[in-house]
Order: C-alpha cells, then structure tokens, then sequence
C-alpha cells in the first residue's frame, strides 16, 4: 500500500520545476536622466529574451535559466551599449544604473567604443583602457568637468591603464609620451558608471616623424568614416 502511494504522488508531483533567475536594471543618460523605452535583449547563445524599459528607465526580465548571458541597450541617438552577464539559479539580480554615450549623426565624431564589467560590492566606477602601439610610460591624465586634470598615471609594460574608484560620470583623456605626438582631450568622451567598470579600446598613438613632436607640424590625416 505505501509503495502504490508513494506511485501515485511521483506521478501527480509533476516534472521538477527549473530555478530560475531574474534581472532589472535602469537605463540613463549623461545628465542621470532616465530614458524610457530603450530596448533590452539578453542572448544566452542559444536563447533570446527581449523587452522594454518602461517610462522611467527600468527593464526587467522574469524566468530566466541560469547561465552566462550577453545583454544588449538599444535606444535612437544613443550607441549601442552590450556586456556579459552572469546568472546564477534563483539569483534575483539588480544591476547598477547603465549609463548611454550619446550618439553621433556626422559619422566621424564618435565617442571611443567601450565594453562594462559588473564589480562587487562598490557604488563607485573604474576606468580601463589601453594604447596603441602599447607602450610603457605614457602619461595618461584624467580630465575632469571643470575641464581641469583630477588624477594621472601610466601605462604598464603592455601599454594598459587603470583608473579606479571614480565617481559616475563623464570625463576626459589626455596622452602624452615622448617620442609620440600629444593627445590632448577635447570633450568629455569617456563614460563611468557606479558599479561597473567601463573598458574602452585602445587609444591610437601617432609617434612623431623626423623626431619632431611640435603639435604644430603635424600631418594631418585626411578623415575617412565607416
């Protein structure tokens, strides 16, 4: 008799139900305005999931499977913004704000592309990057908003640079190297958001002709745009 009963509830138990996950978030601008509507996709190679962001910025997603996703912002007049996420079973994930570059329509004034990297346990930004060629010892300057420098460093061996516990926001790289014609911050092109790492390409480095490194007597390349 208890053999059959216990038959009997295998049977009307049911399948085992699967843990899932979920993930919000905020979309937001350079101001820290909210930007509503953007459109989210989270693509686990073999699965999308789309949706939107409601009025005030905020997407979400519900029943997620467990597993390593790549997580896609779309919105008109913003750049396109993707990073990789990771979801654990059951994990109800809330991600820090994401910060949008604005867009460019004259095809060659584009901000410098950049990837994010989830960090722990902080509510301040880092600030990655690199040169091209990579070289060691180039001075990189951190430009502020008052358009003033606020920190400084070096590349290492591999030409890599860090930035760290930033405030969101955005800011403004200068370059300069012996050997290398300056690169001097016009704008403010480089995004840090609270809780992210933000790891732009590298930064090309023109290195100067006949040992001249006057700003002046630099050639000026004719501009090409994809």
């Amino acid at each position: 008799m208890r053999i059959a009963l216990a038959i009997l509830l295998i049977a009307f138990s049911g399948p085992a139900q699967e843990a899932t996950a979920s993930l919000t978030g905020t979309v937001i601008d350079q101001t820290g305005a909210f930007i509503p509507h953007a459109a989210v996709e989270l693509d686990s190679g073999t699965k999308k999931y789309k949706v939107q962001a409601d009025d005030v910025g905020v997407y979400q997603f519900s029943n997620l499977p467990a597993a390593e996703y790549a997580l896609t912002i779309l919105v008109p007049g913003f750049k396109k913004l993707t990073m990789s996420i990771g979801l654990l079973e059951k994990e109800p994930k809330r991600l820090p704000d994401v910060t949008l570059d604005i867009g460019s329509s004259h095809g060659c004034d584009r901000p410098p592309l950049r990837d994010l990297v989830l960090l722990r346990g902080t509510l301040l930004g880092t600030l990655n990057g690199s040169v091209e060629p990579p070289v060691k010892d180039v001075d990189v300057t951190l430009i502020c908003r008052t358009f003033s420098a606020c920190s400084s460093t070096r590349t290492d061996s591999t030409g890599h640079f860090s930035f760290e516990m930033l405030p969101s926001g955005v800011y403004g790289l200068s370059f300069r190297r012996d050997g290398f014609y300056p690169e001097n911050a016009t704008g403010y092109e480089y995004t840090v958001n609270s809780g992210w790492t933000s790891v732009y390409r590298p930064k090309s480095l023109e290195q100067c002709r006949n040992s001249n490194c006057d700003p002046n007597l630099r050639p000026r390349p004719v501009a090409t745009c994809e």
